[in-house]
């Protein structure tokens, strides 16, 4: 894979990319370089992050697919996260309805979803983000990125699924209603908006 490094071209994570960079509260020092691709406001020169962090780990990123070529420097969310989500709620749930909880169970926004809904998806998923964290503590080998339910014993599509990404220290957690449609960029971009912008959001 040809990873030339230009003046002109950018770096920014895949979906997968997103998954694997903020998967863990304490992040390895992989995860750490894969967070430096949405640590800007713009994104980050490919010139300057292999200046950083190498050529040899860009050349794994890339070929594990967590990482891409841009050729123009596209720019950061400059929006709040409350007034975003809805221009990219069609992007991430298949009903569109999405809302975004701290780790706390503080619903930070949401679209599609009454407040009452909102907020008690978001006691929900910090109530399952706390059992998947004792349950990693005690050895149990899972990932923790997501949890789904479903409606029919079929299992054809998830009724509602919880994901969870730690950014900054600070969990998060994606609540999708139906579909989860997370392989685009508007979900790359949604967690770089989060990631750049500093949003803590006063808690309710």
């Amino acid at each position: 894979m040809v990873t030339n490094v230009t003046q002109t071209d950018y770096l920014m994570l895949t979906p997968a990319g997103v998954f694997e960079a903020f998967a863990t509260r304490k992040p390895s020092d992989k995860q750490q370089a894969l967070q430096a691709v949405l640590s800007q406001e713009v994104a980050i020169k490919k010139s300057d992050w292999v200046g950083s962090y190498g050529e040899a780990w860009l050349k794994i990123f890339m070929e594990k697919g967590w990482v891409e070529t841009l050729f123009s420097a596209l720019p950061a969310p400059c929006m709040p996260l409350d007034k975003f989500l809805p221009y990219v709620v069609a992007s991430l749930s298949g009903q569109r309805k999405a809302a975004i909880a701290s780790n706390e169970g503080f619903c930070l926004a949401h679209i599609g979803y009454s407040l009452e809904q909102a907020d008690t998806l978001s006691v929900a998923a910090a109530d399952f983000g706390d059992f998947l964290s004792r349950q990693q503590q005690r050895g149990w080998g899972i990932s923790g990125e997501a949890v789904s339910f479903f409606q029919h014993i079929d299992l054809l599509l998830p009724s509602t699924s919880f994901i969870f990404l730690w950014i900054d220290g600070s969990g998060y957690f994606l609540i999708l209603e139906g579909e989860p449609l997370t392989n685009n960029r508007a979900f790359v971009e949604l967690i770089w908006g989060i990631k750049t912008s500093g949003l803590r959001f006063s808690q309710r």
